[in-house]
C-alpha cells in the first residue's frame, strides 16, 4: 500500500494527482486522515434555530433564493460528505477547485458573522470568487446547491466540537509536486496548513 486514495474528479490528471497528494501530506502530518467522511448533520436552516448559527444560516438560504430566484436548491437531507476529516484534532478540510468559487458561494460567505472562526481568509475566497465566477448551470441551481452544502460545512461542525474547517484552493499550489516522505515538502504543506492552524489548540480567525 502506498497511501494512494483513487479519487473521482471532472478536472484535470494534474488535479487528481493534487488532491491524493493533499491526502497523503494530511496522512503523514496527523496520522489518520479519513477521505468521504459522512456526519448525520441535516441540511435544512430550520433545523438550526437556536443555536449559533442559527439566524446566519436563515439570512444565507433566504440570500441564496433571491439571487437568481431558485427556491428549491436545498434537495439532500443530509450534508454530502467532506473531502477529508482529521479526527484528531477533529476538523475537515475542504479541497476547493474552481467550481466552488461563483456567485452563489460569494453572497454565503458575505453574510457570515463576524465572530466566525473559519480555517481560510474569507477575503482571499472572495476574491476568487470575483475572478474565477464559475457557472455550473446543470441542474440550473447547481451553484446554489454547492454554495449551501459549502456553508454548512463552516458554520455547522463547530456545534458538534469541531475545530473550524479549513479550506485549500486547488490552484494555491502545484501540490502533486510535493512528497510525503520529504521533511521539506512536508514543511512546505505544513506551511499552508498553518495558516488556518497556527498552534495545536485552535484555528485563526482570519478574515
Amino acid at each position: 500500500m502506498d497511501g494512494t486514495v483513487n479519487f473521482t474528479h471532472s478536472n484535470s490528471s494534474r488535479c487528481r494527482d493534487c488532491k491524493d497528494r493533499v491526502y497523503q501530506l494530511l496522512t503523514a502530518t496527523y496520522g489518520v486522515c479519513q477521505v468521504g467522511s459522512s456526519f448525520p448533520w441535516p441540511t435544512k436552516p430550520d433545523h438550526y434555530r437556536g443555536t449559533t448559527v442559527g439566524d446566519a444560516l436563515e439570512r444565507i438560504s433566504e440570500g441564496l433564493r433571491k439571487l437568481r430566484g431558485y427556491r428549491n436548491f436545498i434537495r439532500a437531507e443530509q450534508l454530502p460528505p467532506c473531502d477529508f476529516y482529521l479526527p484528531e484534532p477533529g476538523f475537515i478540510v475542504e479541497f476547493d477547485e474552481s467550481q466552488h468559487f461563483t456567485q452563489p458561494r460569494s453572497v454565503t460567505l458575505r453574510s457570515y458573522p463576524l465572530e466566525l472562526k473559519v480555517g481560510f481568509s474569507i477575503a482571499h475566497w472572495l476574491d476568487l470568487c470575483q475572478r474565477i465566477d464559475a457557472k455550473d448551470n446543470d441542474p440550473p441551481d447547481r451553484d446554489e446547491r454547492r454554495a449551501w452544502y459549502d456553508t454548512l460545512r463552516d458554520l455547522v461542525p463547530t456545534l458538534h466540537g469541531f475545530e473550524p474547517t479549513v479550506r485549500l484552493y486547488s490552484d494555491a499550489f502545484r501540490w502533486c509536486s510535493l512528497h510525503k516522505d520529504s521533511e521539506k515538502d512536508r514543511e512546505t504543506f505544513r506551511s499552508f496548513l498553518k495558516l488556518a492552524l497556527p498552534n495545536e489548540t485552535g484555528v485563526e480567525l482570519r478574515r
